[in-house]
């Protein structure tokens, strides 16, 4: 059996674990400045985020979405856990940041807008092994997840400095 997971709203992602029936729901909460995560009784499990510009803090989260690395082609097993991450657009901090489901932190990236500036992610669709990333207009660009995280370590604006990288690390 493999881990099921969906994206019903923006801002909201389920997943499932069939070996010990637990279901969890992943909520971004803009105000909070965090990812509250719930059972199935809406009970809280655990809390992740927290204003900030770290890695692993967030500054208005506005959508999350599963997603399953791929390195290699080979990807980790379908029934673990360990085979899906949780990507946030942090529209605050104009990235992307990619958690374990614990809310340990993997990476991030950035992206550049059209006209070359940051660009804050509003959305974010899985379509393996492509994230897409929505900005305020409307527009999407394509991102390889796995590629996107190995270059610089986690922190890439694909070839080009981000703008105030330098204050955020």
């Amino acid at each position: 059996m493999s881990v099921a997971y969906g994206h019903p709203a923006p801002g909201m992602s389920t997943i499932f674990f069939p070996a010990t029936g637990l279901h969890l729901r992943y909520r971004c909460d803009p105000l909070g400045h965090q990812i509250v995560v719930t059972d199935e009784a809406g009970e809280v499990v655990r809390v992740f985020g927290g204003f900030g510009r770290k890695v692993g803090t967030l500054d208005t989260p506005l959508d999350l979405v599963f997603v399953r690395p791929e390195f290699g082609g080979e990807r980790l097993p379908v029934d673990s856990a360990d085979a899906v991450w949780v990507a946030v657009a942090d529209y605050g901090n104009r990235r992307v940041q990619v958690f374990e489901l614990d809310g340990s932190p993997v990476g991030e990236f950035s992206v550049d807008a059209p006209d070359g500036g940051p660009w804050s992610p509003t959305g974010l669709v899985w379509r393996s092994p492509v994230l897409e990333v929505e900005g305020l207009d409307g527009a999407r660009t394509a991102v390889h997840l796995s590629a996107a995280l190995l270059a610089g370590a986690g922190r890439t604006a694909f070839g080009r400095a981000v703008p105030g990288s330098e204050a955020r690390h």
